[in-house]
Parts: C-alpha cells; sequence; structure tokens
C-alpha cells in the first residue's frame, strides 16, 4: 500500500523537486539502479547494474570541504587555503542569485536524443541495507560479484577530497526528504525490462549468470 505522502512523478516533476530543496544542506534517501563502469575486453559481466539504498546530502560546499581537509592533513589555516576545483562533464543549475543547486546538467547534449542530461550530486554518508547486483534480470552470486569486481578500476580520489556521486535522474528509483517520497516512473519501465529478460534465454548462454538467483516475481 502506498502512503500519502507518496508520489508518481516524473524525471521534470524530480528535477523541480530537487529544485526546490534550494541551497540547502540535508539529508535525502534514495534507491537507486547505476551501470556498473567496467573494463569491457573479455568481460561476460558486461551490462550488469547495481541496486542500492543510500544515505547522505545534498548542497554539501565541495571546495569548503576540501580546503578544510587540506587544513587538517598540512597544519596550514583554513584562511591561507584557495582550492580551485577541476573541470567535469557537468554543471550545476543555479538559484536567481548564481548559487549553485544539488540539480546539474551535462555540458553538452546527449548524442542519442540530442538532449541534455539531468544529474543530482551527492554527498554519500552510508548505504542502508544490502546492496544487489544484477544481469540479464538475475542477481548475481557473492562469487560473481566478486569475479566482477576484477573488471572495475580503481578510484584514485585523492584523501583531501571528499567522496561525491553524480547520478542520471533516470537511475534514481525513488527519493525521499523532507517527509516526502517520490517514486520515479522509470522504475515501471526498469521492472518491465527486466521481465522482459526473464523470458529472453540470453542469461542461459551467458557464463556469468550461472547459478544466480532468478528475479522475484
Amino acid at each position: 500500500m502506498i502512503k500519502n505522502n507518496t508520489v508518481r512523478v516524473t524525471n521534470a516533476e524530480l528535477a523541480g523537486f530537487i529544485k526546490s530543496i534550494g541551497t540547502e544542506c540535508q539529508f535525502i534517501s534514495m534507491d537507486t539502479e547505476t551501470e556498473v563502469k567496467m573494463r569491457k575486453t573479455g568481460n561476460p559481466f558486461l551490462g550488469a547494474v547495481k541496486r542500492s539504498k543510500r544515505n547522505g546530502l545534498v548542497n554539501v560546499n565541495y571546495v569548503a570541504s576540501v580546503e578544510r581537509k587540506v587544513s587538517e592533513l598540512t597544519g596550514v589555516p583554513v584562511k591561507d587555503i584557495t582550492y580551485t576545483p577541476g573541470k567535469t562533464h557537468y554543471h550545476h543549475l543555479s538559484t536567481e542569485d548564481g548559487r549553485p543547486l544539488a540539480l546539474c546538467e551535462s555540458n553538452k547534449p546527449v548524442k542519442a536524443t540530442g538532449k541534455m542530461e539531468l544529474y543530482l550530486q551527492y554527498y554519500p554518508h552510508r548505504n542502508i541495507g544490502t546492496t544487489t547486483y544484477w544481469l540479464n534480470g538475475v542477481q548475481l552470486s557473492k562469487e560473481q560479484v566478486t569475479q566482477m569486481y576484477t573488471f572495475v578500476p580503481e578510484t584514485d580520489r585523492s584523501e583531501y577530497k571528499p567522496a561525491v556521486l553524480t547520478f542520471k535522474l533516470a537511475s534514481i528509483r525513488s527519493l525521499r526528504a523532507r517527509r516526502v517520497n517520490l517514486l520515479n516512473a522509470t522504475a515501471g519501465k526498469i521492472a518491465d525490462r527486466l521481465a522482459a529478460f526473464r523470458k529472453s534465454s540470453a542469461f542461459e548462454v551467458n557464463p556469468a549468470n550461472v547459478n544466480a538467483t532468478p528475479v522475484p516475481a
């Protein structure tokens, strides 16, 4: 049963809600489904997705966070540290007075659609519950996940930089903030896609899916 404070939204409506948060730093919770970025050569796990329940912050001042961390590591007073962030493939949308929002937009349109991609910039705090991995509609076993991660490059984030993630809005299955639970309409499309995979025989010939757990009906 869906509670009264739960609403189903489109990507555009989700973007509008994120805009309405403004520049306030606050906790949000999300259910996300993201494609695992991996090397392609000889990789039987291409197309695997990661499902996570997450809790974290939006509207953290990234530059100020870096400067504080550099100060902690070096002993140099924060007032004497100036950090200039590097270039990214996206930019922050902003308020009327120029302050950055958590909602971001790609610098270039997506080739397939000709439209700009929208993202949520998010500072992870912790995952809630179990993170699962899926390929062609079946859940990967622990052994398969371990094997899959041999194809995942290690991150090289500097110790003075906070962890920050950007999520395509379409990868956010639900978002909870301000006592409202938003269900992204794309979640239905994901379910349809997985149902189609269950009916296909693709997983039967893919060695990555041996002994995988079927998707619950």
